[in-house]
């Protein structure tokens, strides 16, 4: 616009100049005219003179101007001041145009048309548009906005790009790299697409047709499953489960089993501390926290929580892989708090001597423990194989049926455990002193010894030389001779109730 202004001013000046030598009388001049003529100045036929040359501004059109319209002349007329008719690339902003500055780059603040540069216009106005294509198609390289067309912009270039939803989410149909989205691209096209981990490999969580591997398609998935033969026969050579028939021998946890060969409906019961899923896949029948454990004794199994009801279970006194193997025993879960071991059952005895000294045998001898029903008749007290150590109360009760609980006892408290303790460590002779015990229901606590045979058979646990509470006293004067823990009952007769006289009772010992 400088220049521009600089060109009009030249111009201007130019005028001025040629107007004032117009008006010179030098030699040449109409006024040094012959007066040998007419004698009238200026006058030369039928043409007018004014005795000064023409000049661009006069208002007439001299040789070698293009009009001349006087003071109409202007830089912005239709008639530039150098008498020209007004044209783009002059100069001066003419009618009809926008701008004029005079020069042949196109590419500056005027164009060559004499037009304001503007995007859309085909040329490239430089460090205001990066293109301009002079067209408004969005789908070649330069866009509508006179920017270069890129992945991202919203435009689906020709050739180039086959979507572009201007938007970097790789779960829709477009992708953030301008593609339509497949199966094998990498990416989880949602509601399409199952998985997708762009390759073709058969064997691993993700299967070609981006659906997830699953047991039944036919194709093994490697690390998971043994066998795929993409049927739901389930006893050919790989059953339902994608497992090949699993056998106890073949050093790996498969089919069934809860560990390596072993647990589960076919395999031999794991040892203490292999894995299960129920106390059915272990030898000793109990799974603590998904691991086989074998309880010592009745108490472990309450005190773990094991089992709650009365019956038959697996026990290892010394604990396991030490010494004896594990052994059974009969558990009393219902009486008393539970835990309780059973050592000893006598079923009732006929009235006689002969009834009491086979109770005074078997209770004058210890034998290796095994499973104490109360329907059995123990012809020992079976403690041998327990570690007494380990119980710190034992019970001598009665009970009133072969299946109903005991209700009448005495409870010997030892904190250092049984060991050496009479009848229950072996036999330690005749009126000896057991220990002290707690009498229910009566509630009284008394020393009670072993019985003496000295004069008539005094057989089991009794006091005051001697009423028999629990066992046999053949120097009672009335009713049985079997005592079932009435100690307040009158001397010289056994410790007795009349439920002693109903058939069905027992006898029992019982260590915790």
């Amino acid at each position: 616009m400088q220049m521009q202004a600089q060109l009009r001013t030249l111009m201007s000046a130019l005028v001025l100049v040629v107007a004032a030598c117009g008006g010179d009388d030098g030699p040449g001049s109409l006024s040094d005219a012959s007066e040998g003529s007419t004698g009238v100045t200026g006058s030369t036929g039928d043409v007018a003179t004014t005795g000064e040359p023409g000049s661009c501004g006069d208002g007439v059109v001299d040789p070698g101007e293009g009009c001349d319209e006087g003071a109409g002349n202007g830089e912005t007329a239709s008639c530039t001041p150098l008498c020209q008719a007004a044209s783009c690339g002059d100069g001066f902003v003419g009618p009809g145009e926008a701008c004029d500055d005079g020069d042949a780059d196109d590419n500056d603040e005027c164009t060559n048309e004499c037009r304001a540069p503007s995007c859309g216009d085909g040329v490239l106005l430089a460090g205001a548009e990066e293109c301009d294509d002079g067209n408004r198609d969005n789908s070649d390289i330069c866009l509508s906005t006179c920017v270069l067309a890129k992945c991202g912009d919203g435009y689906v270039r020709e050739e180039t790009e086959s979507c572009d939803d201007a938007n970097s989410d790789n779960s829709d149909a477009c992708l953030s790299s301008c593609k339509l989205a497949k199966c094998g691209d990498g990416y989880v096209r949602e509601g399409e697409e199952q998985c997708d981990d762009s390759n073709a490999d058969n064997s691993d969580a993700c299967l070609e047709g981006c659906v997830i591997a699953s047991c039944g398609d036919g194709y093994v998935n490697e690390g998971i499953e043994a066998c795929d033969d993409g049927n739901d026969i389930d006893d050919d050579g790989c059953n339902n489960l994608c497992a090949q028939p699993a056998t106890c021998d073949d050093e790996q946890e498969n089919g069934m089993e809860s560990d390596i060969d072993c647990g589960g409906p076919v395999c031999a019961g794991c040892e203490d501390g292999e894995k299960c899923l129920a106390g059915s896949d272990c030898e000793s029948t109990f799974c603590d926290q998904h691991v086989c454990v074998t309880p010592k004794h009745c108490r472990d199994i309450r005190d773990l929580g094991l089992a709650d009801a009365d019956g038959m279970y697996l026990v290892d006194p010394d604990g396991p892989g030490v010494g004896d193997k594990p052994l059974f025993t009969y558990c009393e879960m219902s009486f008393n708090g539970g835990g309780w071991t059973a050592v000893f059952n006598m079923r009732e005895k006929p009235v006689g001597e002969a009834s009491a000294a086979a109770m005074l045998a078997a209770i004058s001898k210890n034998g290796p423990h095994e499973v104490v029903l109360p329907g059995s008749n123990s012809p020992a007290i079976l403690t041998e194989g327990l570690e007494l150590s380990q119980f710190t109360e034992a019970l001598f009760g009665w009970a009133p049926t072969l299946t109903g609980d005991v209700t009448r006892y005495g409870k010997l408290t030892k904190n250092d455990g049984f060991v050496g303790v009479c009848y229950l460590d072996g036999f330690c002779g005749a009126g000896k002193e057991v220990g002290e015990f707690d009498i229910v229901p009566t509630g009284n606590t008394r020393v009670l010894f072993t019985g003496k045979p000295t004069d008539q058979p005094h057989v089991g646990l009794g006091f005051d030389d001697q009423i028999i509470v629990w066992g046999y006293d053949r120097n009672a004067q009335n009713g049985s001779n079997w005592g079932n823990w009435d100690d307040e009952g009158p001397c010289c007769k056994a410790g007795n109730t009349p439920q002693i006289t109903e058939i069905g009772w027992r006898y029992v010992i019982y260590l915790r």
